[in-house]
């Protein structure tokens, strides 16, 4: 960040604190009582794993409830992106999926390398990429959490963690069934039912079902693409066994069978010009010109594809939990939470994204995971309270893995010119399987100590170690000219790390207070257990673990009688040995998948949230981030070998923002209300890949196309929702992405050097009723 930047960073904050001194609130709450109270609920998280005010929590967090998940039409995990500052959720295919928070963020793309974010639901880990894509229907809430945090949620949450929290059962019989339909035959439909059982026990079931919606299409299989075919559910029953112990029992499941978006190609499969290059001059030479509208129309459109093969993804998700909460005479709680969480996934790639029958890559990867966290919680001690816990998990990944060579893949005798691929087409190309196990413990500790009224420090550590098993083997023998490797890996790895925090917090009023923390976390280190090259295996697929500083400044009030809330942070985090997962050009029309320390990175940045009903019917909600986030010095990380130091990081683009209008209109002739929503959503450039490439340059006819560098863009959703005044039921007319922006949200170079990009879902709309009972 320039210190032009940061100065005005600092200012702004300054500014809002100056904004609540004493003085001013005297007088704001003097003009408050001529005035109708329109004031809003207190909003209060689980973020430090105990019940506390927003405002109270000294970091980073916005806090998302079931009412406005609902009002924004937000139902899956990929929709959170424009809900907070400095948040990207990529809509990729599941193994591809990541979520960056301040710049920082990784796609777990092979069972070797970990995540950045921490997605949790009920203290629960979810685990890796193909896991975290759940439902959000029914939810209490979701937090999401910037910055490390390595203290109380431990390894891969060095970037932030998403915090599930489900909605709980009550003794109340009571359900809803809900009806979604959009364009692109989209559906969706779910029924929650609240069942009592007794005096002390009661269940709360959620079933949901959702097809339709795909919005591109494969001109060469008829198929549609970028639907969705999911069905899921999940069962809370709550049982106080006594007065001081309660038991709460979860299980969840997802499945779901797609045929995935996976680009549209902007050049042929090889990086040439589709009418002139090498891709063209074989469906020549061998009389099937029928193919060659694949190449020529298929940069044309942005939501239509030519491949000869589509992505299949399938995925079977399901977990449990039981947790123990005990409350002792002197208001000590002792929490167990115990969970077993399995994801499958299968996923069949059509590598070359064309008409040709090149390369497929079917993927068959599973997760077996079981955690248990004991926790110990103190009452308000006076002036103390804290947190101690013991944190085990054991995990269990395999990976069966095949890269499938088809007859056109002799293409390449071509564009070197050889004889021959040197493949033999009878049998997979290459071939890898393995395992990794990974067990891991940590102990801990978060608290916090009132000096007086107005100054608290708060502290926290975290001790974690962990050891990975690996057994993989890949096997390139009929690789031919890619070179593909032929190893057995059998290794392990330990890795340890404590991490501290460090926070003090300083009350200006009752209803505001500003903070500085320090706080430190940590990457797990792993393998790089994907098609790799005897160049990769003879460098050594291990890499280290990444750890991180941060120093984070912030202020959070109160305002206006509760009419207004304002949250502002100002941050800096220095990453060393931060891993960068890429694919590297190894000429002669071999790449590699490449994962590797690079020396360090620094993000830093500002975030503004803001809330303010104005008045009981009208309210409007605002963000603001700004990012600068960098390869502090990454040699020989860029293309060709070039020096990446004081490139972007990829999926950070330096402004996002979001300002939201919400008004209730009364219809009391017809005993309902009427809700407009409107959100206004901006993101600025980014980059979706570590070489910063702006564009990319045809070979042979000097055509430049956009890859890498994606432009600023604007998006405009919108609600009106008819809601009886009794509240048994409702319908909602929606859009999303009413401007129609077909801004690019992922580009890459496949395997044979061809560039792809996908594009944002097109402009949709719908209806839904819900009918309460």
């Amino acid at each position: 960040m320039n210190n032009h930047l940061m100065k005005r960073s600092m200012l702004t904050i300054a500014v809002l604190t100056a904004l609540n001194s004493p003085n001013l609130m005297a007088v704001e709450a003097e003009e408050s009582t001529d005035e109708k109270s329109s004031s809003m609920e207190t909003i209060t998280v689980t973020s430090q794993k105990r019940v506390e005010r927003l405002i109270d929590v000294p970091l980073s967090v916005t806090s998302v409830d079931q009412k406005e998940l609902a009002q924004r039409g937000i139902k899956q995990l990929q929709d959170l992106g424009d809900t907070a500052p400095n948040l990207n959720i990529s809509e990729s295919i599941d193994f591809r999926s990541s979520v960056s928070i301040r710049g920082v963020g990784a796609d777990s793309r092979n069972i070797g390398f970990d995540s950045r974010v921490g997605i949790y639901i009920d203290g629960v880990y979810l685990g890796q990429s193909p896991s975290i894509n759940q439902g959000l229907v029914d939810l209490e809430r979701v937090e999401v959490l910037r910055g490390p945090q390595g203290t109380l949620f431990g390894k891969n949450t060095i970037a932030g963690a998403i915090n599930l929290i489900s909605q709980k059962p009550t003794d109340q019989f009571e359900g809803s069934i809900t009806a979604n339909v959009g364009n692109f035959d989209a559906q969706d439909y779910h029924l929650k039912l609240n069942i009592p059982m007794g005096e002390s026990t009661a269940a709360k079931v959620f079933v949901n079902r959702a097809v339709g919606g795909a919005y591109t299409k494969n001109n060469m299989t008829g198929q549609d693409l970028g639907g969705r075919d999911a069905t899921s559910g999940r069962i809370n029953l709550v049982s106080n066994l006594t007065d001081a112990l309660e038991l709460n029992f979860s299980a969840d499941y997802l499945t779901h069978d797609i045929l995935a978006v996976n680009g549209m190609a902007l050049t042929d499969v090889l990086g040439y010009d589709p009418a002139t290059g090498p891709a063209s001059m074989m469906l020549n030479a061998t009389n099937r010109q029928d193919l060659s509208v694949g190449f020529t129309e298929a940069t044309k459109d942005n939501y239509a594809t030519f491949s000869n093969r589509d992505t299949t993804e399938k995925k079977d998700v399901w977990g449990s939990s039981i947790t123990f909460d005990y409350t002792t005479d002197s208001d000590y709680t002792f929490k167990s939470i115990t969970a077993y969480r399995s994801t499958e996934m299968d996923i069949d790639l059509s590598s070359d994204v064309s008409p040709l029958d090149m390369l497929h890559t079917p993927y068959q990867d599973t997760y077996k995971q079981t955690s248990q966290e004991f926790q110990w919680i103190s009452p308000d001690l006076n002036n103390l309270r804290y947190l101690v816990g013991v944190y085990l998990f054991d995990l269990d990944s395999t990976t069966d893995r095949k890269a499938i060579a088809g007859r056109d893949m002799d293409i390449y005798t071509l564009l070197l010119p050889i004889p021959s691929t040197g493949i033999d087409y009878s049998m997979p190309a290459v071939e890898s399987a393995g395992s990794v196990d990974t067990q891991s413990y940590a102990v801990f500790t978060n608290g916090s100590y009132d000096f007086n009224d107005q100054w608290q420090l708060g502290f926290g550590l975290r001790y974690s170690a962990e050891t990975k098993d690996v057994d993989w083997a890949i096997k390139g023998t009929n690789s031919g000219l890619f070179r593909m490797a032929t190893a057995h890996i059998v290794d392990d790895r330990k890795d340890d790390f404590l991490a501290p925090s460090l926070n003090l917090n300083y009350a200006v009023t009752e209803d505001s207070q500003a903070y500085a923390r320090v706080s430190t976390g940590f990457k797990s280190g792993g393998y790089n257990l994907d098609f790799v090259t005897n160049d990769v295996i003879d460098a050594g697929i291990e890499f280290d673990k990444e750890t991180v500083l941060s120093y984070e400044l912030g202020y959070k009030a109160q305002l206006l009688d509760n009419h207004l809330r304002l949250s502002s942070a100002l941050f800096r985090a220095e990453y060393d040995d931060y891993q960068v997962n890429q694919y590297v050009d190894l000429g002669g029309g071999r790449t590699a998948i490449s994962i590797t320390n690079a020396a360090a990175v620094i993000s830093q940045g500002l975030e503004l949230e803001m809330d303010y009903q104005v008045t009981d019917d009208f309210q409007i909600t605002g963000s603001l981030g700004l990012l600068d986030a960098t390869f502090d010095s990454f040699p020989g990380g860029g293309t060709a070998g070039s020096d990446a130091s004081g490139n972007k990081l990829p999926n950070a683009p330096e402004v996002t923002a979001a300002l939201g209008v919400q008004y209730y209109q009364s219809l009391s002739s017809l005993n309902s209300t009427l809700m407009y929503r409107l959100d206004y959503n901006y993101t600025a450039e980014q980059y979706f890949l570590v070489n910063n490439d702006e564009n990319y340059q045809i070979p042979g006819t000097g055509e430049v196309v956009d890859f890498d560098k994606a432009d600023s863009y604007s998006t405009l959703n919108a609600r009106i929702t008819l809601m009886s005044d009794m509240d048994n039921w409702q319908v909602s007319l929606w859009g999303q992405n009413l401007t129609d922006s077909n801004h690019m949200v992922e580009s890459y170079r496949e395997f044979f050097g061809g560039i792809n990009a996908i594009y944002a879902k097109p402009r949709s709309f719908g209806v839904e009723a819900t009918y309460n009972f």
